[in-house]
């Protein structure tokens, strides 16, 4: 049976996390578009690990919130999934 998609829940917000280099600038690392997900469920919960795992990392981050428009391409930057491959190298944990 296929499951529809219910397009009323479709998120259309791209969250883009900025980091903080150690020379102290600030650079775009990677983006959640909610249009990749089949529900904003399933977007919030990436935006809620992404945050959570940053933050476990002590890195120096913070999102910026946009809407998509409807004929936006998808976002050029690395999506979480591809950003927290390698995530260890770029952002060790404290004390780890």
């Amino acid at each position: 049976m296929t499951q529809e998609r219910d397009d009323s829940q479709e998120p259309r917000w791209i969250r883009t996390c900025f980091v903080s280099t150690p020379d102290g600038d600030v650079i775009s690392a990677f983006a959640i578009d909610g249009r990749r997900y089949a529900d904003a469920r399933q977007a919030q919960r990436v935006y809620d690990e992404a945050s959570a795992e940053m933050g476990r990392r002590w890195a120096a981050w913070e999102w910026e919130d946009r809407i998509a428009s409807p004929d936006e391409p998808p976002s050029r930057l690395p999506s979480w999934e591809e950003y927290r491959v390698d995530l260890d190298a770029k952002h060790p944990v404290p004390g780890g």
